[in-house]
């Protein structure tokens, strides 16, 4: 969902395509994503697009 509605997360893929294949990118934007989740709701924050997507 996030990569269909999001250019700059659509961006981000495609950056981490040209170190490794589609999948294993794929699998680094979800694994990424999991720890932004496990921390917001640690935390009790909102979701910060610009946070994560800095890297």
């Amino acid at each position: 969902m996030l990569l269909r509605h999001n250019y700059n997360a659509t961006q981000y893929l495609e950056k981490l395509q040209k170190r490794m294949s589609k999948a294993k990118a794929l699998s680094a934007l979800a694994h990424k994503l999991g720890r932004c989740v496990y921390y917001m709701l640690k935390k009790e924050t909102v979701f910060d697009e610009t946070r994560f997507l800095k890297r």
